[in-house]
């Protein structure tokens, strides 16, 4: 009798034991799926990862390092979002537009240090960046009411976009046409040159996000 009392205590032992092995393992399996699915979300949602999606989007431009490095800032903007990196890009471009402005609203009130075919292509070249200006704003206003959706209207405020970033790059390249006519000191050339260059590279590379957007 006693040893059947042992017997049956050392298999309800057993049992207990092994209950308790399984609990620790279901609560291990717990634990590691946890940890699996945490650290899936943080490298989806890190800025790492940000700047990850944007360096790739930015693989398709046509000067994709000019585009990781304006773009990449604003990474924690932009997230994972083609919408908002395309506005972003639009932004900058028009950001430098401002900056060619200003820097050609400057270059031509050096009055007295301007021969006249110099101060005429600045005042030419200003205008077309001026026209850029609101074209890349036109582009900014229309973009900020539009979310990836391919409706009928959105399409056409899409064309628009795309019309009006291709007549900024024309502008912008007019801008520079007349060096090949017109004597300008090689120190003056390279400082508008170097402005207007910069901003053609941004909105090329605006258009190009929003060609592949849409």
């Amino acid at each position: 009798m006693a040893l059947q009392h042992g017997v049956i205590g050392s298999s309800r032992s057993s049992q207990n034991l092994f209950r308790i092995v399984v609990s620790l393992l279901l609560i291990l399996t717990f634990l590691q799926l946890a940890a699996s699915a945490s650290a899936s979300t943080s490298t989806t949602d890190s800025p790492k990862a940000y700047k990850k999606f944007i360096k790739d989007k930015c693989n398709s431009t046509t000067f994709p390092k000019v585009c990781y490095k304006s773009l990449s800032p604003y990474a924690s903007k932009i997230k994972r979002n083609r919408v908002t990196l395309t506005k972003v890009s639009i932004y900058v471009a028009l950001k430098a537009a401002k900056i060619a402005y200003s820097t050609l609203t400057k270059l031509s009130k050096s009055k007295g240090k301007l021969t006249h075919g110099e101060a005429s292509v600045i005042a030419d070249c200003r205008e077309n960046i001026d026209e850029t200006l609101d074209l890349l704003s036109q582009s900014s206003d229309e973009l900020a009411n539009l979310n990836g959706t391919s409706s009928a209207h959105d399409q056409f405020q899409w064309d628009n976009i795309k019309t009006w970033m291709s007549a900024a790059i024309t502008d912008e390249g007019t801008c520079t046409d007349e060096f090949d006519e017109i004597q300008v000191r090689p120190s003056l050339q390279k400082k508008i040159k170097t402005t207007v260059y910069n901003l053609s590279w941004f909105t090329i590379n605006a258009l190009a996000l929003v060609n592949r957007l849409y």
